[in-house]
C-alpha cells in the first residue's frame, strides 16, 4: 500500500470521526433533553393524578363514621395503595393485620415526618383536615408517593399515611432511557458508518484528481527521457564524429529539441487550464471563416501526404460564434492534424460546418484507421495512446486532451464517432451564446 493511498484512508477517518462526532453531539443532546422533558413530565402527570385521587380518598374518609376492612380495601385497589390509619396515635387493627413489617417501619418514620407541612386545610360539617403529598425514599430505598393526613373530629384525631409504591414508574422510566442509549448508540454507529461512505465518496475526485496528476508527472516524465536521452547521446556523438555526420547530428537534435518545446508547451497549456488560468478572449467571430482558414493553412501538407482535404460550409449565412478565435483554430489544427497522421495514402479528410437550433457543428472525418470502441472512452485522456500504430513521434497524446478543455470553456462538447466505410470522425458542438 503505497503513502498516498494510506493518506487518503488517514484522511477520510478523520473526516468520519469529526462528522459522527458533530452529528452525535447534536444527536445526543437532542434525546436527553427531550428525555429531560419526558420524564418531567411522566413524573409531573403520576404526582397530579396521585395528588388528585388524595383528595377525593380524604373527602371521602372524612364522611365515614365507621371504617370497614371492606372499604379500606377497596381503597387499596389489590395493593397499589398502602393504607395505615391511627385513632388518637393508636394504629387501627386493619393496620396491623394488612402491613408488614417492613412496611409498618417506613409508616413509623413517616408519622412524625414534617409535621409542620401540612396544607390544603378543609372544613366540613365541623371536621377539619389537612393533608400533605410528597416523594418520599425509604431507608430501604423503595421510593414512595406519600399522602399524610390529620382529620380532626371532635376531641377525636385520625391520621391517615398512604403510600402509593413507584417502583413501577422509575422501571418504566429506567426502560425509556435504556431504549433511548440503545438507539442512541444505533444512531451513532449508522451515522459512522454513513459518514464513512459520503466522506469516501467526497473524497474520491480529489483522490482520482491526485491519481491523475501523480500519472500525468509519470507520463511527461516519461516522454521527456525519450528526447533528452536522443539530444545527450546526439551530442555525446559529435565528439567523435566526422564532419560529415555531425550535420545528420545537429539535425537530429534541432528534431528532439523541438519535441521537447511542443511537449512543454502542451503541458503549460493543460496546467493553466488545471489552474484556471487560461486566458480567453471571446468574441463573435464567424465560425465558417475560421474553419476556411485552417483549410487553407493544412492543404498544403495534406497533399505532401498524398492526401484529399475538402470542406463544406452553409450555403445559407449564419449566425457568428461568441468563441475564442484562436483557441477553436487550436482545436481544429489539432484535430485536422490528427486526421492527416492517421489517414492512409491516397486518403480523404473532409471538414463540414452545420447550424441548427442555435448550435454549431463543426465535423473532421477522416477515412484512416480508425478507434476502437473501449480507446473512445479515454481518447481524450492526458498522455492516451491506444496502441503503436497511433503512437507517432510527433504525438505525445495530449492534443485532444487540450482540445477538450478549449471546448469545454466555450461550454461545448467534443465527440467521436467511426465514419461509414472505415475512420474516425470527431464533432465539436458549440452553443450559440
Amino acid at each position: 500500500m503505497n503513502k498516498q493511498v494510506k493518506m487518503f484512508r488517514k484522511l477520510n477517518l478523520r473526516l468520519t470521526l469529526l462528522f459522527t462526532t458533530i452529528s452525535s453531539i447534536i444527536l445526543l443532546t437532542m434525546s436527553f433533553s427531550y428525555l429531560y422533558i419526558s420524564e418531567k413530565d411522566l413524573k409531573n402527570t403520576s404526582y397530579l393524578s396521585f395528588s388528585a385521587e388524595m383528595n377525593t380518598f380524604i373527602a371521602n374518609l372524612e364522611q365515614q363514621n365507621t371504617l370497614t376492612y371492606e372499604w379500606l380495601s377497596k381503597i387499596e385497589q389489590n395493593g397499589k395503595y398502602l393504607i395505615a390509619i391511627y385513632d388518637n396515635g393508636t394504629p387501627l387493627s386493619y393496620t396491623r393485620m394488612a402491613r408488614t413489617e417492613e412496611q409498618l417501619a417506613i409508616i413509623s418514620e413517616l408519622i412524625t415526618y414534617d409535621k409542620d407541612s401540612y396544607n390544603n386545610t378543609t372544613d366540613v360539617m365541623g371536621t377539619s383536615s389537612t393533608h400533605y403529598e410528597f416523594a418520599y425514599t425509604a431507608v430501604n430505598k423503595s421510593p414512595y408517593y406519600v399522602s399524610l393526613a390529620r382529620i380532626q373530629k371532635g376531641s377525636n384525631t385520625l391520621t391517615s399515611i398512604i403510600l402509593y409504591p413507584t417502583n413501577a414508574l422509575y422501571q418504566r422510566l429506567h426502560s425509556q432511557r435504556l431504549r433511548f442509549i440503545i438507539l442512541n448508540i444505533t444512531g451513532i454507529l449508522l451515522l459512522f458508518l454513513v459518514s464513512l461512505f459520503f466522506t469516501r465518496r467526497l473524497l474520491r475526485p480529489i483522490k482520482q484528481s491526485q491519481d491523475k496528476q501523480t500519472a500525468f508527472i509519470a507520463s511527461a516524465s516519461h516522454e521527456l527521457r525519450t528526447p533528452l536521452a536522443v539530444i545527450l547521446s546526439s551530442l555525446s556523438a559529435l565528439r567523435t564524429s566526422d564532419s560529415a555526420m555531425q550535420s545528420q547530428f545537429f539535425n537530429t537534435i534541432e528534431s528532439e529539441s523541438k519535441r521537447m518545446s511542443n511537449l512543454v508547451n502542451d503541458m503549460l497549456t493543460l496546467a493553466r487550464a488545471d489552474s484556471q488560468t487560461w486566458s480567453v478572449s471571446m468574441k463573435q467571430e464567424e465560425l465558417d471563416t475560421i474553419l476556411l482558414e485552417n483549410y487553407e493553412a493544412f492543404e498544403p501538407l495534406a497533399i505532401q501526404h498524398n492526401l484529399s482535404l475538402s470542406i463544406t460550409l452553409p450555403e445559407d449565412p449564419i449566425p457568428t460564434c461568441y468563441c475564442d478565435k484562436e483557441r477553436i483554430s487550436q482545436v481544429l489544427a489539432i484535430l485536422i492534424s490528427n486526421a492527416i497522421s492517421y489517414s492512409k495514402p491516397n486518403g480523404k479528410i473532409k471538414l463540414s460546418l452545420n447550424y441548427t437550433n442555435s448550435t454549431y457543428v463543426v465535423t473532421v472525418a477522416d477515412d484512416g484507421i480508425g478507434i476502437s470502441n473501449q480507446a473512445k472512452t479515454h481518447i481524450f485522456d492526458r498522455f492516451y495512446r491506444e496502441d503503436s500504430s497511433r503512437s507517432k513521434k510527433e504525438h505525445f497524446g495530449l492534443g485532444l486532451c487540450i482540445a477538450k478543455e478549449i471546448i469545454d470553456i466555450h461550454k461545448g462538447k467534443i465527440q467521436v464517432c467511426d465514419t461509414i466505410g472505415g475512420g474516425a470522425t470527431f464533432l465539436v458542438i458549440l452553443p450559440k451564446l
